[in-house]
């Protein structure tokens, strides 16, 4: 078998499982909260805990704080609903009321229609969100309950006394529109000037994991360097994974982030009324490894994300001086992510080592989605003007692969003579061999003209896969029976679930492996022996393709099942017009040694049309006929 096929073969099994793979994240525990807008619930206070996981020149400060009620409180604009506790002064629950909850875990459909998505709640355990915490006071910031300074619909400020003249203001304010709240952290009284003292904010320990493309786009966490001039840096990821040392510290990053595949939670500090952002460093906290990782794992399995990590910021206390940050709560939607370009949030958006590709089959889907209202519909359009663009590449390999196939068919009786003249002189044998070849020129490598065109095609797939397991456009989608293309169609569920397949009855993937078989035995059957194993083994390729592909987005399996069915019409057009040029025999009966006088190259004494009326060589302007 032909080492370049081979080659080939490895390449698409290789980029497949790559693809295929799961990168599987773990997890924390929370503290549970009261929830509703507002409610009040009466809870004990834990008693004061003692941080101890970084001591900057401990200051000693009395716990001054009463027992009183926990309360939630709601702040709401068009498009974000947050939830915030008085207990740590803890944003608990962050609601995006322009999206839905998706289906769960072994359901076809969403089972929560018509529910707001939630980004951070205690149902994903992502526990309290947006925490303050100094480990050099020797107490947890966390549990205390904060005393409620003001109150609006979109603004509330707290407070909590401190001891020793001491006490730290949080306020949070929400604009009338869009994701980003901010929060305003200003320690009041008198801090030990010579002491360097310590504050961290922290974002939540878990947000949204999407079940349907968890496999190839886990849940990461992300850091983008400052920049010269203050722009901002191509960003860093990093997976959601046990910490060797629990934390990870990073000087000179413009923002910090916790994304999943559609959504994010950016944290970033903002400049103060001296234009000066707090002098703070990127704070990544996660758990240890080795710790608690069976419980970890099962939130994994049970569609959340696993390991708990908390993204966000340390600074140095500065007395009377306030710290403000931003805080970006919603989709990883190029429209929306636009609107944020001063910290230049697009690069949320990761598509990839071909997003030269999915940018532009996205601009495409848009607009055929703006025209037609259906992004099945614009997904077929997209396939018929990517196999357009082809179009030209695969007519010329299949023209090459039937000129060489009959040309090789001509010069098998000499081929045949050369093998058995020097079938003890391997070295001699080729190279009588490759002689003939080019005198009669013919080039056995354009007969695996089909495998070229598969391996130039797959970086179209890749982009595809990306372009439909990214774009947040095609969430929740639906086509014909299809519920979502992002993911699986699912059309029944079976009472039993088969090995590595899963209880689901997926028709398109079977679909595509049965058209695709369909336009592979259209293609040119060529008569050497050596071409029809690699053509048996690409027969093999496209059953093992359609268990890869089983569990990918129907958007994908949809682009793949019309490109199939476009190329047997692209085989007939092809077969008519090579017809039309005497390349292929035609309809009428005739065989293909009728045309052989049409095949292109030279032509040598013996041949029909040279004029010569000596006599031929052996075999020479003979073509079997199939």
């Amino acid at each position: 078998m032909d080492k370049r096929f081979l080659l080939t073969i490895v390449l698409c099994f290789a980029i497949s499982v790559i693809y295929m793979d799961w990168i599987t994240p773990p997890r924390e525990p929370q503290i549970p909260v009261s929830t509703g807008v507002p409610t009040q619930q009466v809870t004990p206070t834990p008693p004061a805990q003692i941080d101890r996981s970084a001591v900057d020149n401990p200051v000693v400060i009395v716990d001054s704080a009463p027992v009183v009620e926990e309360q939630t409180f709601s702040l709401s604009n068009s498009v974000l609903d947050i939830e915030i506790s008085n207990r740590g002064a803890a944003l608990i629950r962050a609601s995006l009321l322009d999206y839905h909850e998706g289906a769960a875990e072994g359901q076809a459909e969403p089972s929560d229609d018509g529910l707001a998505l939630n980004l951070i709640s205690p149902q994903l355990e992502s526990g309290q969100a947006m925490i303050l915490r100094v480990p050099s006071l020797g107490m947890g910031l966390t549990d205390r309950i904060w005393v409620v300074k003001e109150t609006s619909r979109r603004s509330i400020s707290f407070q909590t006394d401190l001891g020793a003249g001491r006490s730290v203001v949080r306020r949070y304010d929400l604009p009338d529109e869009g994701y980003q709240l901010t929060t305003t952290i200003l320690f009041e009284g008198s801090w030990p000037a010579a002491t360097d003292v310590y504050y961290e904010f922290l974002g939540a320990n878990r947000i949204r994991y999407d079940q349907s493309s968890r496999a190839i786009y886990p849940n990461q966490w992300v850091s983008t360097p400052q920049a010269a001039g203050g722009s901002v840096g191509k960003p860093e990821r990093g997976e959601v994974e046990a910490i060797e040392s629990g934390e990870i510290r990073k000087d000179g990053v413009a923002w910090g982030a916790l994304e999943s595949n559609y959504f994010a939670q950016v944290i970033r500090p903002l400049p103060g009324a001296n234009g000066k952002s707090p002098s703070a460093g990127l704070l990544v906290r996660g758990a240890r490894p080795g710790e608690r990782e069976a419980e970890y794992a099962l939130l994994t399995e049970s569609g959340l994300q696993g390991w708990p990590l908390r993204v966000g910021f340390r600074g140095k206390i500065e007395s009377q001086i306030p710290h403000q940050y931003a805080l970006f709560l919603g989709p990883k939607d190029p429209g929306v992510l636009e609107q944020h370009s001063s910290w230049s949030a697009i690069r949320l958006i990761d598509y990839g080592f071909f997003g030269w590709l999915v940018r532009p089959f996205l601009w495409l889907l848009r607009l055929f989605d703006g025209f037609f209202g259906s992004w099945g519909i614009a997904i077929i359009l997209l396939t018929f003007c990517i196999r357009g663009i082809l179009h030209p590449i695969n007519k010329t390999n299949q023209r090459q692969m039937q000129v060489q196939q009959q040309g090789m068919a001509r010069l098998k009786p000499q081929m045949d003579e050369i093998k058995e003249r020097y079938k003890n002189d391997p070295p001699v044998q080729h190279r009588k061999m490759q002689e003939l070849f080019k005198s009669e020129g013919v080039n056995p490598a354009k007969m695996f003209g089909g495998c070229l065109f598969i391996f130039l095609q797959l970086p179209v797939w890749l982009a595809l896969i990306n372009t439909f397991t990214i774009a947040i456009e095609l969430r929740q989608t639906s086509f014909l029976w299809v519920a979502d293309l992002t993911r699986p169609d699912m059309l029944f569920q079976l009472p039993f679930s088969l090995p590595f397949l899963g209880n689901w009855f997926n028709l398109l993937p079977i679909l595509y492996v049965i058209i695709s078989i369909v336009n592979q035995k259209m293609m040119p059957q060529s008569e050497d022996p050596q071409a029809q194993m690699q053509q048996k083994m690409m027969s093999f390729m496209l059953i093992a393709f359609g268990f890869i592909f089983y569990s990918f987005a129907s958007g994908l399996m949809v682009y793949f099942i019309t490109s199939a069915m476009i190329g047997i019409a692209e085989q007939k057009m092809i077969r008519r017009d090579l017809r039309a040029a005497g390349i292929i025999p035609g309809s009428t009966g005739s065989t293909a040694s009728d045309k052989s006088s049409a095949l292109p190259g030279p032509k040598g004494p013996g041949s029909p049309d040279s004029g010569n009326t000596g006599p031929a060589r052996p075999g020479h302007g003979k073509v079997r006929s199939r």
